[in-house]
């Protein structure tokens, strides 16, 4: 899973701090420190979620965001950490009626715009 995930948000071509663009070799160390938070937090929604889970999803998802602040310019962080959300909520989740409401956020702009608030409730001033 790290490769196609890796793969995915190669594609994204976002701009590296050090110039051009973020290589496998920046995200490598990233994913491995991220990813079993993001992902033991998305498959807990799979049973159906409370707001407090989805919460803690999201700020784990800035806090993803921030560690990347070194390696990647700008809104590109957010676009990252959006993308690694919705695939692992794709791949992890299976679709039923109890978490249909959770494949549609990820397939809209909405997850995106749950990030971006939960950052402006972590970080207030930033």
């Amino acid at each position: 899973m790290n490769t196609a995930i890796l793969t995915t948000l190669l594609s994204l071509n976002a701009a590296a701090r050090s110039g051009g663009t973020v290589t496998a070799d920046q995200l490598t160390p990233w994913l491995d420190s991220h990813l079993p938070s993001l992902r033991s937090r998305i498959e807990a929604l799979r049973d159906g979620a409370t707001w407090a889970e989805v919460g803690a999803l999201l700020e784990a998802a800035v806090q993803a965001g921030q560690a990347l602040k070194p390696i990647v310019l700008g809104t590109a962080r957010g676009l990252l950490v959006a993308h690694l959300v919705g695939y692992l909520i794709r791949e992890l989740v299976p679709v039923t009626p109890a978490t249909a409401w959770l494949h549609a956020l990820a397939q809209s702009g909405v997850l995106s715009g749950l990030i971006e608030a939960a950052y402006r409730r972590v970080f207030p001033g930033g």
